[in-house]
């Protein structure tokens, strides 16, 4: 187990759960700081199906190495690496590996990362290698299903969030940094818990 204690990992129980939504969202609190911005997609084998369903793109499928790592540049496309650059994340990594290489790729991400700076990261495969300083599992509020990648991590957890895919029952500004380390206050209200448009200024001691 690789140990990232400058990692906030989003993950969630299913699709269009809204995790990039929230990842955008803490991107945008913590621009200032900076912050780096990573994806993960686990890939069961080369040739096969979408990790996501459907017919999907066939970048995945198309994967010839154990692992590819890419670099997002682009901010003016509806990928969730370009969303998360656009947000104002200083650098943005895409990382796209073999499950049974998961460690081998995931090493390589953390090397291009650097130990240094905080990084917000969507994936739940990533768990499984990784221990962050920081886990969140999001989840839709209309539904009770968890995906199968999600199922073998919700239990690693810090928090499950509730959400509609847009708003989050969730106080953003719980979410601090202390030395370079991701951390999460206990809630001062729950009933105030909800996606805060106005307040952006990032929690950094």
């Amino acid at each position: 187990m690789l140990y990232a204690p400058n990692m906030l990992l989003i993950g969630a129980a299913d699709r269009n759960a809204g995790k990039t939504v929230f990842a955008c969202e803490v991107i945008r609190r913590f621009r200032e700081v900076p912050v780096l911005g990573a994806k993960v997609t686990a890939v069961q084998e080369r040739d096969g199906k979408c990790p996501r369903g459907g017919q999907g793109c066939g970048v995945c499928s198309s994967l010839e190495g154990d692992f590819c790592l890419t670099e997002e540049t682009e901010t003016s496309g509806a990928k969730d690496t370009q969303r998360l650059l656009a947000s104002g994340a200083q650098r943005v990594f895409w990382l796209r590996v073999l499950k049974q290489h998961l460690e081998t790729g995931t090493q390589a991400l953390l090397d291009a990362l650097g130990p240094d700076t905080p990084v917000i990261c969507e994936s739940n495969s990533l768990r499984h290698a990784v221990k962050p300083g920081l886990f969140l599992m999001i989840q839709h509020r209309e539904s009770n299903t968890f995906k199968v990648s999600a199922q073998g991590v919700r239990q690693y957890a810090d928090e499950t969030l509730s959400t509609d895919g847009q708003h989050f029952d969730f106080d953003f500004n719980r979410i601090k940094l202390a030395n370079k380390r991701w951390v999460l206050d206990p809630p001062a209200n729950p009933a105030n818990n909800s996606f805060c448009e106005t307040d952006k200024k990032a929690n950094v001691k």
